[in-house]
This record gives structure tokens, sequence and C-alpha cells, in this order.
């Protein structure tokens, strides 16, 4: 698993290995594409949370779900950082046949699929910043939204 450049897991190799066995060698084909599948699915939950806290932030129009969006971009990250910067998924897609599992294992370009921490992170930080600035401009206004 670890190489040039590749990070081992911190935790999730011992829940995937486990489950990988009780998976027959002729299934592992189709448990590799069920678990893109899923792993796209789960991307695109995660990733319209941080679009939708960026546009709640762009509005300057924070509300509860800004906080569930935010809460659910921070745990993502939280998870991600614990396993050394390894998606969970990862050694579950490297014991199915992936060359390299990761972001990298969606149904995504590599050059996109690869940038997708950095694209978040930023997203998240840019969306902080303008909810922030949102949330001041209320207290400043008596707490009336201002648009």
């Amino acid at each position: 698993m670890e190489g040039p450049g590749r990070r081992a897991p911190t935790w999730s190799q011992y829940l995937t290995e486990p489950a990988a066995r009780g998976i027959p060698e002729s299934w592992h084909a189709a448990a590799l594409w069920l678990i893109k599948a899923f792993h796209t699915l789960i991307f695109a939950s995660i990733g319209s949370t941080i679009v939708l806290f960026v546009w709640d932030g762009l509005r300057g129009r924070p509300r509860r779900r800004t906080a569930y969006a935010l809460g659910v971009g921070l745990a993502e990250g939280a998870v991600y950082l614990s396993n050394n910067q390894v998606c969970p998924l990862t050694p579950l897609a490297e014991e199915f046949g992936a060359d390299s599992g990761g972001v990298v294992d969606i149904f995504l370009p590599d050059g996109f699929a690869r940038r997708i921490p950095l694209i978040s992170t930023s997203a998240l930080l840019i969306g902080a910043v303008l909810n922030l600035r949102a949330l001041a401009a209320v207290r400043r206004n008596g707490g009336a939204q201002t648009r």
C-alpha cells in the first residue's frame, strides 16, 4: 500500500480488511464498482453541502442549514485528517483491485479528483469568511438580515 508519495491510513484498514475478506474474489470487480459508486454519492453529498455553505455566505444569508453544512464539511475533514489524509474507503478499494484508492477511486477525471482536498478546504475557508462577514453585518443591524 505504501510507496513513493503514498500515505498509509491510520485506522481505516482495520475496518476494511476484515470486510474485504468476506467477499469472494470472483466478486471483486463488482465490489470495486459499488465502492466507486458509493464513494461518488458520498462525494456529491458532501460537496453539495460545501457548495451550499459557500452559497449562503455569498448571499449573506447564513441560516441553520449553513451551520449543518459547515458541520458536515468539518466532520469530513476530521475523518480524512485523522486517517493520515487517506480516505477511509481507500484500503477497501485497493483490496478489491484499485491501483490506488482514495478520492481517485470515484467516477471523476483524475486531475480533478486529486485536487479535491485542496478545493474543498479552500471552499470551506472562503465560505467561513463570507458567512462570518454576513453574521457581523446582521449583528450590526440589530439582528435583521441585510438582503
